[in-house]
């Protein structure tokens, strides 16, 4: 489940990115077609201007030529910035796509982990030889002792009954039944069983 909720996340966060991107080249395509249009619009201005006073002076076509050039050098330069801008949104859409892999991968590692832990745990049933406050070694009939941890969600269980952690002196027959946890084996509960 975690999985797929990262995965989920991932895959919003990369068409949000997308979406970015799109509306960044989107806008960038209706800035270039605008001062694209604004370069013509001076052109034929100037060209207009320029027909109305050859015969009267050349310093108007001078200046319709002036206006013509500011124009299009406008526009080069809407043209660059719209370009730049999606270049940066693409990149921020790169960015983003390839922070959703990792945290996606990092997700399915984990979870890979966690399912690993859930399936190697077990029981082991034997003498209880040592305890400390965290620990039990349990001598099994055959092989050699094994160390298996308890905490406070550890069920203790004499008899058939819940019972304290007190009931299990060393010497007691036990079931322990455990999980892996951490690479350790975390005892789920530890079994009083008759001799």
């Amino acid at each position: 489940m975690r999985v797929v909720s990262v995965l989920f996340v991932g895959t919003l966060v990369l068409a949000s990115c997308k979406r970015e991107a799109q509306e960044a080249v989107a806008q960038a395509k209706g800035a270039a077609a605008d001062a694209e249009r604004a370069a013509k619009d001076a052109a034929t201005q100037a060209r207009n201007a320029a027909d109305q006073a050859t015969a009267s002076a050349h310093s108007a076509a001078d200046q319709a030529r002036s206006a013509a050039d500011e124009a299009a050098a406008k526009a080069r330069r809407a043209a660059d910035d719209a370009e730049r801008a999606a270049r940066d949104a693409a990149d921020q859409a790169r960015s983003a796509a390839g922070a959703a892999t990792d945290s996606a991968r990092r997700g399915l590692d984990s979870a890979g982990q966690s399912v690993h832990e859930l399936t190697a745990g077990d029981q082991v049933q034997g003498v209880i030889v040592s305890a400390g406050q965290t620990v039990l070694d349990v001598r099994p009939a055959s092989g050699a002792v094994r160390t298996v941890h308890t905490d406070d969600r550890t069920r203790w269980i004499l008899h058939g009954a819940a019972a304290g952690r007190d009931g299990f002196p060393i010497g007691s027959i036990v079931r322990v039944t455990y999980i892996v946890a951490n690479g350790e084996p975390l005892a789920t509960q530890v079994e009083a069983v008759d001799r």
